[in-house]
Formats: C-alpha cells, sequence, structure tokens
C-alpha cells in the first residue's frame, strides 16, 4: 500500500485517547505492515488492565549500528458534530486528505512505512508507535521509557515525529491540564434567591483567573519561537478549555468546573509551575470569598535539547524535502521528554502543517505534504549520517 491507502486504513480506526476504543485493531494493523517489511515487531500493553493501551516496539538493521529511533502515536483527540466529513473516513478534496489524526499523528505513521516499502536502510532502525500521547503519554512511551530502557540504549538519535513542518523542533513546552470546581447552594430557578448559584461564582472566579495569562506571558525560554509567534522566544500560557454545569435549565446547579491548559517553559519545573498557579489561585479565591478547589489532572515537563553537528547533519537532510526550515522549540507538548531524559538526543519533525486543523474540526494532510514526509523518512534512513 502506498501512503495514503495506509493512512486511510490508520484513519478509519477510532482511537481517541480518552476511550481507546480501536487501539488494539490499530496497533495489530501497525504491527503487520511492519512485520511485512521485515521488521522485528512486538506490541507491549502499557495499561493496568482497565482497558488495553497497546504499544508498537519495531526494529530492523540494528546490527548496522548508529541507531536512528523514529517515534509517532496513533492516538487522536475526541471528535465533535462540527465537522462537515466524516471524522473516520480519509476524504481528498483539493489535495487535502480530511479525517481525525491525519496530520496529528496518524500521517507520520503512514509516511513511515510506505518510506520504508522503498529503501533498504543502511542505518539501523527502531520504532516506536504508541498510545495516549494526547494524554500525557504515561501509558504510552512513558511505560516504554521506564520499562524498556535497554531496548533504547544504542538509539544515537530520537525523532519524534509529531511535529510541524515549519522547523526541526529541539525542544518542547511543558504541560499542566487542571480543572477548578466553584460550589454553591443549588436551587429552583424560579427562587434564585434561595439559592448561591456555582456558575456565577465560577465566573467570577475565572474573570480574575484570566490574568494569569498577562502573568504566564512574562517569562519566557532561552529556545527560539516558532514562526509566526508573537514572542521571538518560547513564553509561558494559560487557557481556560473547558466549562461545564447544571442538569436542567430550570435547576441552579450545586456546582459548575472549569479546565485548563498550562503550559510552561521547556526548561522549566513542574512542581514550581504548580506552586506558583496554585498560590494565585488561592489568593484569587480568597479574596473573592468563594468555595472552590484546584487539582491538577496530568502533566510533565518539557525538554531542550542541545544543536549538536549530528542534529544539523538532520535537518540538512530534511530539507532535501521540506525546504527553509529552521530550530525552534514547540508550543505544544510531545513525548520527546521521555526519551531526553534518558539521555538521548531528541528532536521533532513531522507532518503537520500550520492550517491543517489539527485538534480541530476537519482536520486534513495535504497530499503533498505526506510525500514530503516519505522522502524525508528515506532521506534519514538511507544514508549514513557522520
Amino acid at each position: 500500500m502506498n501512503a495514503v491507502e495506509i493512512l486511510e486504513k490508520l484513519v478509519s480506526f477510532k482511537t481517541e485517547s480518552t476511550a481507546g476504543e480501536d487501539y488494539t485493531e490499530c496497533a495489530d494493523f501497525i504491527a503487520e505492515s511492519l512485520e511485512t517489511l521485515g521488521f522485528d515487531v512486538k506490541i507491549i500493553d502499557g495499561g493496568n488492565g482497565d482497558m488495553p493501551k497497546p504499544n508498537v516496539m519495531a526494529e530492523k538493521n540494528t546490527s548496522a549500528g548508529n541507531t536512528i529511533l523514529y517515534a509517532s502515536h496513533f492516538d487522536v483527540v475526541p471528535v465533535d458534530d462540527n465537522w462537515h466529513t466524516n471524522p473516520w473516513k480519509l476524504t481528498e478534496q483539493d489535495g487535502k486528505l480530511f479525517g481525525r489524526g491525519s496530520s496529528d499523528d496518524k500521517g507520520a505513521i503512514a509516511a513511515f512505512v510506505a518510506a520504508m516499502a522503498n529503501i533498504e536502510p543502511k542505518i539501523g532502525i527502531k520504532v516506536l508507535f504508541t498510545c495516549d500521547e494526547e494524554i500525557g503519554g504515561g501509558d504510552g512511551l512513558g511505560f516504554i521509557t521506564e520499562k524498556y530502557a535497554d531496548w533504547l540504549k544504542d538509539v544515537s538519535l530520537a525523532w519524534i515525529a509529531d511535529s510541524s513542518t515549519e522547523f526541526v523542533g529541539i525542544g518542547s513546552s511543558g504541560v499542566l491540564g487542571g480543572k477548578i470546581v466553584a460550589h454553591g447552594k443549588g436551587g429552583h430557578a424560579g427562587y434564585p434567591h434561595k439559592a448561591n448559584n456555582s456558575i456565577h461564582r465560577l465566573l467570577e472566579l475565572l474573570t480574575e483567573l484570566r490574568i494569569y495569562e498577562q502573568i504566564a506571558a512574562q517569562n519566557h525560554s532561552v529556545a527560539k519561537s516558532p514562526p509566526d509567534s508573537p514572542y521571538r522566544n518560547v513564553w509561558e500560557r494559560f487557557s481556560i478549555t473547558m466549562l461545564s454545569a447544571g442538569v436542567k435549565t430550570n435547576v441552579i446547579p450545586e456546582t459548575a468546573e472549569a479546565r485548563f491548559d498550562l503550559r510552561f517553559l521547556p526548561e522549566g519545573n513542574r512542581a514550581d509551575t504548580e506552586s506558583k498557579f496554585s498560590e494565585f489561585f488561592d489568593n484569587v479565591r480568597n479574596k473573592l470569598n468563594i468555595d472552590a478547589e484546584l487539582d491538577f489532572l496530568y502533566g510533565h515537563r518539557g525538554y531542550l535539547q542541545e544543536i549538536t553537528p549530528a542534529i544539523e547533519q538532520f535537518k540538512a537532510k530534511i530539507a532535501k524535502a521540506f525546504s527553509n526550515i529552521g530550530f525552534a522549540a514547540e508550543l505544544g507538548g510531545n513525548d520527546g521528554p521521555f526519551l531526553h531524559n534518558l539521555g538521548i538526543p531528541t528532536i521533532a519533525f513531522g507532518a503537520i502543517d500550520s492550517d491543517s486543523g489539527f485538534h480541530m474540526p476537519d482536520e486534513f494532510i495535504r497530499i503533498e505534504t505526506l510525500k514530503k514526509m516519505v522522502k524525508a523518512v528515506q532521506e534519514i534512513y538511507n544514508i549514513v549520517p557522520r
């Protein structure tokens, strides 16, 4: 199968990280595809038994030395009702292939498998196609790096194929996801004077918490930002991303909940970031005299990679497929910290164009971008780095 055909199959699997519905089927398809190409393949479950958490580990030609790891993820963010095409059926329109995960990150998997069908690699290859990246990666690449670190000892460079087409990533932001619950007194909506509306209390709280957007933006990294960023260097970001409350229009709810995303600097510390935001939250809550609590749901630190001669050479090869690329750190997070924490030089480059709508309805990958990604994989693995 060519890259488009492989991607069509991958997109058909419903692999939302919050449900994992087709995790097993997707992992099996990837494993079988790699086995057909002569890879030694294992599927490792990183979960605790509540639901399957399969991760595909594969290797080929590792006796050649100078092994480069290719890592990507097959889980995707959830879909909503705002799609104009079927998110689980790859649909071509005007040179674009629409489908959930087409750019983030199943396109990178399809490109790798298609590329391997046409070359005999001159260097060693190790591959990790994992689950759960979209919710922190703990049962995916996090599990593999914890339990199978010895398998990665001979890796000279880790390529996270979950990134932009505009630059080679030499770091990624740290990620914190959390929730805020405001409490009130419920009641009949016809008698609001007898209640204490938790939605109103939450809105008051969130209005003050938005000040943290400006506080966070004052913190800047030493790492350069991606193209078209408002700041030259990567900065911290705070966003309120979800709201929920109530069961019926005529019922004043007891509780109201908001969720947020906090991106901290690649070289930053998770504990320090949690402490700083918690202190700000407590001050706001006490100032407004609102009964509310803060919980951090998930998170991991980022990483920052030194640019070595080998990484310079990697960029030069990628530039044969994608022109005008430089170095920058990711604004988003990826699985890079898990590998970087093992002491493995780690960079990122993927098939995500800036306008591809990743994490949004009508996500797509350009056919031309998919072809370029195939060429990039071939350039990296068919030439021996010095």
